[in-house]
C-alpha cells in the first residue's frame, strides 16, 4: 500500500525565482525558475508562510502553502465569504471577472495590509462579465 504524509502535500519548498521583499502571507506563482510574487489576477499556486524572511535572495528556498486554511495579507477591504484573487502586489482582493480565485475569505478585513484567514481552493477564473 502506498501511504503519503498529508503534511507534505500542504507545503512545497522551492527556490525564489528572483529576490522577494516582504512576501510573507502573499500569493505566489511557480515557474521553471522557482517562486515569484503573484501579479494581478494570475493563477497563484499558494501563499508564502508567515515565517518567510523579509528579504529572500534569488535561489534561496521558500516554503509555499498550496492548500487548506492559512493566513493571507489583503490589498483592500474584503468580506467573509468573498472569493479572493491576487492584486498586482500578491495581496488578496475580492475576485472580479477574469481573475483567478485562489481561495475564500474566512473572515472580513476593513483595510489593506490586514492579515486574515483564507481557505485555499484554486477555483479557477471568474467568468467574463456579460
Amino acid at each position: 500500500h502506498c501511504i503519503s504524509s498529508a503534511a507534505s502535500d500542504v507545503y512545497k519548498r522551492q527556490p525564489a525565482a528572483a529576490a522577494i521583499e516582504n512576501g510573507k502571507n502573499h500569493f505566489v506563482t511557480l515557474g521553471e525558475n522557482g517562486v515569484s510574487l503573484a501579479t494581478e489576477g494570475v493563477a497563484a499556486v499558494g501563499i508564502l508562510l508567515p515565517d518567510t524572511e523579509d528579504k529572500v535572495a534569488a535561489g534561496e528556498g521558500v516554503t509555499v502553502q498550496i492548500k487548506d486554511r492559512t493566513l493571507v495579507q489583503v490589498g483592500a477591504a474584503v468580506t467573509a465569504g468573498d472569493p479572493l484573487a491576487s492584486d498586482a502586489k500578491g495581496c488578496a482582493v475580492k475576485a472580479e471577472a477574469e481573475k483567478f480565485i485562489v481561495g475564500y475569505a474566512m473572515e472580513s478585513a476593513t483595510a489593506a495590509g490586514q492579515i486574515i484567514h483564507i481557505q485555499i481552493t484554486k477555483s479557477g477564473f471568474v467568468p467574463k462579465a456579460g
